[in-house]
């Protein structure tokens, strides 16, 4: 960003300023299944957006409003989150990812959105699940008795050659444009899902003003997101938002997801980069490895300046990866709730030790406390609970008070639920999550849910679900399961979770990958089951440890 350029408070600020300073360059760019190129420049991002605006605008949406996206990675949706906070609202995301759609209903619910978007001609579109809750009139008026806080869904399709019906053929084909002129650093913009211990996520409010204080800060650096850089991650997550490309300008490589999964996805990313000639990327943990692998490093392959790595512990071994295929390795630690809070680059892999997540950011604080008493602190290089406390923390869970509090010690640190400590040089090393929760690439799993929901099944008497051993995502869901009788057969267990679950193929998906059968599970003394024990049996079971540890 220029010395030159105004200090702007708001993300429609900047989507005007980049619109004017530079309309025709290509703000995002989506390549889709087979390598085709759609791309929204500044100029044609800001004018739909403006359009889009006018639409909600007349649909009663106004400032401070919040409306649900269900909308996968493409160019409607990039539209949709600007033209949403062009009119002063906030997008929620509305992820839909159990088949009976619970968890979309509980995000209507709890967040008491009145209008949302829906793409009823995807495949598992959350209007199939929707339609059967709610009345609709004429236009795109709705009413429902369990859902009564929804007033309007918008549907956003895209028809071949923006015939008929297409969405972005109507407002390319609409004169009326909207700005609101009275969004402020403090509105939110966007409202952000993260685990939750029952399934259901929790609602994560993010607002204006410090989230673009922090990416115009030096510190925002440390994440190597600059000039022409590939990101895939879900626009809905906060490491995907489209927000991060409005405030520096740049231009973002992303995957059109409207359009269909790439059948390689490997590839896909690999002739992303080549072709569009990336300076940084972020690349999920579990295609690093097989993207390196592809790549013949003594040819003509165009290196990236910087990858960005983060959301799990990250090993040397993963660097050494990543080293493979860019010159600077960014690792960082952070989450939706707090914001990052340290990183670090790395371009020597023999400097870097496991776990390694740099020194905490300018103006974030870093407490190490006993699991027993979080008033005491742990010593130097000994492990414990993380606590953070910085200026890009989350304004809180939408409508929920208690887990807000909950979340947040007395001196207003917040309780990450990992584990780490701080070594000799202040580096904070950390070590994974201080409960049951499974960390699988950058999502996090509360297994009692899922235990719930498989316990379900008939024929099965119980179920416990651990974290298994895996080099790319850190760990895998594994089912260990206690069966009835002999009647039952775990492929049935398999079928029963593949048909409540999102497929097992999606990243975020609870569906296990491993099912195992027990007998019955080692208990303690009062009857609890010995989670620790059965996880590690069941990784030596599955042959992804030896049986001496």
């Amino acid at each position: 960003m220029t010395s030159t350029m105004p200090q702007f408070r708001t993300l429609p600020d900047f989507l005007q300023h980049w619109a004017q300073e530079k309309p025709d360059s290509e703000a995002f760019v989506f390549r889709d299944k087979n390598q085709r190129r759609n791309v929204l420049t500044w100029a044609s991002l800001y004018t739909l957006a403006g359009r889009f605006a006018a639409v909600l605008r007349d649909k009663g949406i106004a400032r401070g409003d919040l409306v649900i996206n269900t909308l996968p990675n493409s160019p409607e949706r990039v539209v949709c989150e600007a033209g949403i906070w062009m009119v002063g609202a906030a997008s929620v995301n509305g992820q839909c990812l159990m088949a009976d759609g619970s968890d979309l209903l509980n995000t209507i619910t709890q967040s008491r959105a009145p209008a949302i978007l829906v793409d009823p001609d995807v495949t598992k579109s959350p209007w199939n699940v929707l339609k059967n809750h709610v009345v609709m009139d004429d236009g795109e008026h709705v009413t429902s008795s369990q859902l009564a806080c929804l007033k309007t869904v918008i549907f956003v399709r895209r028809v071949e050659n923006e015939g008929r019906g297409d969405f972005i053929g109507q407002l390319k084909a609409q004169e009326e444009w909207f700005q609101a002129g009275d969004v402020k650093p403090e509105d939110v913009f966007s409202v952000f899902t993260t685990s939750g211990t029952t399934g259901f996520s929790k609602l994560v409010v993010r607002t204006q003003g410090p989230f673009i204080r922090f990416v115009e800060s030096d510190e925002f650096s440390i994440l190597g997101i600059a000039g022409v850089w590939l990101n895939i991650q879900q626009m809905g997550w906060i490491g995907g938002t489209p927000a991060y490309t409005f405030v520096p300008g740049g231009t973002r490589i992303t995957t059109d997801m409207r359009a269909g999964v790439p059948e390689d996805m490997i590839q896909h990313l690999l002739t992303s980069i080549q072709e569009e000639k990336c300076n940084t990327a972020i690349i999920p943990p579990i295609y690093l490895s097989k993207l390196a692998e592809m790549t013949d490093l003594t040819s003509s392959l165009h290196r990236l300046d910087s990858l960005m790595l983060g959301g799990l512990p990250v090993q040397q071994s993963t660097v050494n990866i990543g080293l493979k295929v860019a010159d600077n390795i960014c690792v960082a630690y952070g989450a939706t709730d707090f914001g990052i809070v340290s990183g670090m680059g790395v371009t020597d892999s023999q400097t870097f030790t496991d776990h390694d997540s740099g020194k905490p950011l300018k103006d974030v604080q870093v407490k190490i406390v006993r699991a027993e008493d979080e008033a005491k602190l742990c010593a130097t290089g000994q492990v414990g609970h993380i606590l953070v406390k910085g200026p890009n923390m989350m304004k809180g869970y939408l409508n929920n008070p208690k887990a807000t509090a909950d979340a947040f010690t007395e001196d207003s640190f917040f309780r990450t639920g990992d584990l780490g400590r701080l070594d000799e040089r202040g580096h904070l090393i950390v070590d994974g999550r201080g409960s049951d929760a499974i960390m699988r690439g950058v999502y996090i799993f509360y297994p009692s849910w899922i235990e719930k929901r498989l316990r379900e099944c008939p024929g099965v008497d119980d179920v416990i679900v651990v974290g298994v051993p895996d080099a790319e995502v850190n760990e895998e869901l594994c089912a260990c399961v206690v069966l009835k009788s002999d009647d039952v057969s775990m492929e049935h267990v398999r079928q029963f979770a593949e048909e409540i679950f999102a497929s097992k193929d999606d990243v975020m998906s609870a569906c296990p990958r491993y099912f195992l059968k027990f007998e019955s599970f080692p208990q303690t003394d009062t009857g609890k089951p010995l989670r620790n024990v059965i996880k590690t049996r069941a990784a030596q079971r599955l042959g992804l440890m030896s049986a001496s540890n």
